[in-house]
């Protein structure tokens, strides 16, 4: 399931293991905005729009 912009910055702002992508990796993806806390800019979410660990789907159940 794809989330809004808006939900993945909401997740990523209430999860305690957010961990953004070094700024030298954000030069390289021109489309990484690492300013604003996101999923999207995490180091655990994959490829795949999935995060490693696991917390996405509890964090958005906690945010309803």
């Amino acid at each position: 399931m794809k989330s809004s912009k808006q939900t993945y910055q909401e997740v990523a702002e209430a999860c305690s293991k957010y961990e953004p992508v070094s700024t030298q990796y954000a030069f390289k993806n021109s489309t990484c905005d690492c300013q604003v806390p996101s999923c999207t800019n995490c180091t655990h979410f994959t490829r795949q729009e999935h995060c490693d660990l696991d917390l996405y789907d509890e964090i958005v159940e906690r945010l309803k």
